[in-house]
């Protein structure tokens, strides 16, 4: 279990006995061995852990027996449980979904729940490309263990269809003690942990920093979204977020930045200097202390501007625009970005999160 001590990215929540302020740096005190561990992985970049919620099974029972047909391929992939058991055919699924409802059931009929509540959750446990499956696999059969045991049922299926190898770990919602599980941002962020430092136990290089120690402010899309990209298709979000962009874009001046976006420049200053602050603090020990200094200034240094969706949008946009303004006027044959349909046309790239400007070429050559 990750040690307070270990979040190196956060301010001490004490300066002299007062309130840290975001523009003040950390106190001076010595850096614990598992924290020079840790900022030395952030500092390299070592490959991120994932551990995801995916979605939860509710209702009827078709809902349910549609997601263990899925993580076991309709039987095809051999799946375990937290017994050890191996499931490879649908008879023994079959059974392990109907022993699942009769727990729900009954929790039901105590007066405990409601007809729409919650079976599963399905988790999703998944390390960037090139780590090997095996050691995921491993890692995520232990996790699951440690995190459930004596608690809550689980099977687990590891699938190998994408270049990320990832392991689906679903959970019956009703515990053994009748309690649902309702996992929070807290406990999210202590799975992610544990998953990693079994990663790492089993030699994978693997880390787990939380979105705003890496200043990643772009939360992945939901799934119903992502979905509907790879499908080609624009939902109702992202175009009101198109539209807002191109008000911003064409607007005379850039719009003031929001509370919010205030917000989370703020809390992006106060990383950079507690990062900056333990730099300080290990520039004055030994060698390894000083070029650990080093990959800190450097890692910092390399920050991205902490800029949303929206905003990297609205700026790229912004810069087209002038860009364009400086040249002669478009020809008939050369539409002006203002036309709606280029706009249109100007969304962050689905894998990238770039922007993808009419005229210019993606990455790796596209259109």
């Amino acid at each position: 279990m990750a040690h307070a001590e270990d979040h190196v990215w956060r301010l001490p929540s004490t300066v002299n006995g007062k309130d840290a302020k975001p523009n003040q740096a950390p106190a001076t005190r010595p850096i614990s061995h598992s924290a020079k561990a840790r900022l030395g992985r952030i500092a390299t970049r070592a490959p991120e852990a994932i551990v995801k919620l995916t979605g939860r099974s509710r209702g009827g029972p078709a809902h349910l027996k549609a997601h263990l047909d899925y993580i076991t391929s309709n039987g095809r992939l051999q799946a375990e449980t937290q017994d050890g058991e191996k499931i490879s055919d649908m008879t023994r699924l079959l059974a392990l979904h109907d022993d699942w409802l009769l727990l729900a059931n009954a929790a039901e009929s105590r007066g405990r729940s409601t007809p729409n509540a919650t079976q599963s959750v399905a988790i999703i446990l998944s390390m960037p490309p090139g780590t090997p499956p095996d050691q995921v696999e491993a890692a995520a059969r232990t996790w699951a263990r440690e995190t459930f045991v004596g608690k809550h049922d689980w099977i687990m299926a590891r699938h190998d269809d994408t270049r990320h190898p990832h392991v689906h770990v679903t959970v019956r919602a009703v515990g053994r003690d009748g309690r649902r599980l309702a996992p929070g941002p807290a406990d999210l962020q202590l799975w992610l942990e544990r998953f990693a430092r079994e990663l790492r136990r089993l030699g994978v290089e693997a880390e787990a920093t939380p979105r705003q120690a890496r200043v990643v402010v772009r939360k992945t899309p939901h799934a119903a979204v992502h979905r509907s990209e790879q499908r080609g298709k624009e939902t109702r979000v992202r175009q009101a977020e198109r539209r807002d962009v191109e008000r911003e874009a064409l607007a005379p001046k850039p719009q003031q930045p929001r509370d919010w976006s205030q917000d989370i420049q703020a809390r992006q200053e106060s990383i950079r200097r507690a990062y900056l602050g333990h730099a300080d603090t290990l520039a004055q020990g030994d060698s390894a202390d000083r070029q650990l200094a080093r990959d800190i200034h450097r890692f910092v240094a390399d920050m991205p501007v902490p800029l949303t969706r929206r905003q990297a949008m609205a700026v790229e946009l912004r810069r087209v625009l002038e860009q364009r303004h400086d040249k002669e006027a478009p020809s008939p044959a050369q539409p002006s970005l203002s036309n709606s349909e280029d706009l249109h046309r100007a969304r962050p790239d689905r894998e990238h999160g770039t922007p993808n400007i009419p005229g210019q070429s993606r990455p790796g050559g596209r259109r």
